[in-house]
């Protein structure tokens, strides 16, 4: 049996996983699925919150762990996820990217953003007066993120949004082929996502190359699709 850290993407929380813990830890597995810092139930002020801290805290996580982890990453996660490999690579089984920013070294997710400037995850964003957060625009959620999702899954999503700290997405990972480029990859496309669509999702494992799952789904497979999910991570368990 696996054991599995989920990191959830901007605003969200470890709640994002509800539907996938269950089904994982029904098949044996053991799961952890955090709420990053200043996100979910955590009380950090979002506007003090840095990429640093991120990987500090799922870092202690992973300490405390005994087994290899399949880290798994959603959306903006990706960042994270990455340079958190970079920082304990032999703790980790594979890295798991689920429609998610996929960063080269000395990029940061703005940077792997701005490769498709029209997308309406970057027209959708509302940057706090301070410019230290963003929320995103409540009337571009449904179709940005829960496109294919239950009205009841997607209502119960949208009112636990926090402010998302805009410093992950502004702080440049550092990558090195003998860290982050030793463990294995897998990126799990999602071909109608509408927060980062298919082709820059396949533009970013072109140059950081994975191993490639195709889900027909949205942003948010783990609440549209998440046995499917399962059985995908199970699958890249097991290999």
């Amino acid at each position: 049996m696996a054991t599995f850290l989920l990191v959830h993407g901007a605003c969200t929380g470890g709640w994002s996983w509800e539907k996938v813990v269950p089904l994982l830890e029904a098949n044996g597995h053991k799961v952890c699925a955090p709420d990053l810092p200043g996100l979910g139930k955590d009380q950090t002020p979002p506007a003090v919150v840095t990429l640093a801290d991120n990987v500090e805290k799922l870092a202690r996580l992973l300490d405390k762990m005994d087994d290899q982890v399949i880290l798994v990453g959603h959306s903006l996660g990706g960042i994270t996820i990455s340079q958190l490999a970079e920082a304990r690579r032999r703790k980790l089984k594979a890295l798991v990217y689920l429609c998610a920013l996929l960063p080269t070294s000395g990029k940061c997710g703005r940077d792997m953003t701005n490769l498709e400037p029209d997308a309406m995850f970057r027209l959708s964003r509302q940057v706090s007066p301070d410019g230290k957060t963003y929320t995103f625009a409540r009337d571009k959620l449904p179709a940005l993120f829960y496109s294919d999702v239950s009205p009841e899954d997607r209502y119960k999503a949208m009112e636990r949004l926090r402010p998302q700290p805009l410093s992950i997405s502004t702080t440049p990972v550092t990558l090195t082929e003998d860290r982050f480029g030793s463990v294995p990859r897998w990126y799990i496309e999602c071909t109608f996502d509408n927060a980062i669509r298919i082709r820059l999702q396949r533009e970013m494992v072109k140059m950081t190359p994975c191993k490639v799952i195709t889900m027909e789904c949205g942003h948010s497979p783990f609440f549209s699709n998440p046995e499917e999910l399962v059985e995908h991570l199970e699958a890249i368990a097991n290999s």
